[in-house]
């Protein structure tokens, strides 16, 4: 499995496809025509067709009008607004584009990291709109709030962690979008990566990809540390600002780990590292001092 992380970056256009409505008038993926009481259904197997915006058709007790997923449980949220809810999106992350699952294998770029091989499927996707739950713990419980669709982390002076469990995968990506609101002054090394490890007794294998700035010396640097070695590089731009949108992005493969941090869409450094070949189905999110708002984390494997 190659590391194409560069594959998992955001900005596709939509597709057009377009199917016959049951209440009369046509809908597709681009043109939403369907009359009074009406809704597009862009999850129905059969193509985009127009049903009733009061019914409930997969009974899961979210009326159509507000269901992003028709046909399965779920869909009270679409992250990337594309129609499709979260659940059911084989790309949440982003609209699909013009040819969007190549190998057939229901991950879509820009989600699948290796398109041209089949075996992918998303092991976890949270865009944070609703509590964390207990599947999600921290290393200082509040330290991690949900607010407003995003998950902040604030003012943490030593290394912060939110971890959460996935299906093991010998071979796994793992991104996050985020954006940073300040550097604090509790720590003078400040940081936001994607972390994971194997967490069984015997186990060794780990990884952390991100971005650090010190406060004096090496100013900021993409970072990538796993149980086995240490890489870093010196972001191509700020890694810090507050008014830039940041996805970090790491893939593990076999012996291999790469990790690569985009800014605004344009990379800001990759490095590879060696790791124990081994699955890291325990999967986190870390930050030090800084207050950070993540948009959604996923986690996509074979």
């Amino acid at each position: 499995m190659r590391a194409r992380l560069s594959a998992i970056a955001i900005g596709l256009a939509l597709a057009s496809c377009s199917g016959a409505s049951e209440t009369g008038g046509t809908c597709s993926a681009t043109a939403l025509n369907c009359g009074a009481g009406a809704i597009c259904d862009l999850t129905d197997p059969a193509g985009p067709t127009c049903i009733s915006a009061t019914g409930d058709i997969d009974g899961d007790g979210i009326p159509n009008g507000k269901d992003f997923c028709e046909h399965q449980a779920g869909g009270a949220h679409d992250e990337d607004n594309d129609g499709i809810g979260d659940e059911c999106d084989p790309c949440p992350i982003a609209k699909p584009p013009a040819s969007p699952d190549r190998d057939g294998d229901a991950v879509d770029s820009p989600c699948d990291p290796d398109p041209d091989t089949a075996g992918d499927e998303i092991l976890l996707f949270n865009g944070f709109n609703d509590a964390l739950g207990s599947a999600w713990t921290p290393t200082t419980p509040g330290a991690w709030t949900v607010q407003g669709g995003e998950l902040v982390v604030t003012n943490i002076p030593t290394q912060e962690y939110l971890r959460t469990n996935v299906a093991e995968a010998p071979n796994m990506a793992i991104e996050a979008s985020y954006r940073i609101d300040k550097l604090e002054t509790t720590a003078t090394t400040h940081l936001v990566a994607v972390h994971a490890h194997d967490p069984r007794p015997a186990g060794v294998a780990s990884l952390e990809c991100g971005v650090v700035h010190a406060d004096s010396g090496t100013g900021d640097v993409v970072d990538l540390e796993t149980n086995q070695n240490t890489a870093t590089t010196r972001a191509l731009g700020s890694a810090f600002n507050s008014a830039s949108l940041y996805q970090a992005a790491a893939y593990a493969s076999g012996n291999n780990v790469g990790c690569t941090v985009l800014g605004d869409g344009h990379a800001l450094g990759a490095v590879q590292a060696p790791v124990t070949a081994d699955a890291e189905p325990s999967v986190a999110l870390t930050a030090r001092a800084v207050t950070a708002r993540f948009q959604w984390i996923l986690v996509v494997g074979r």
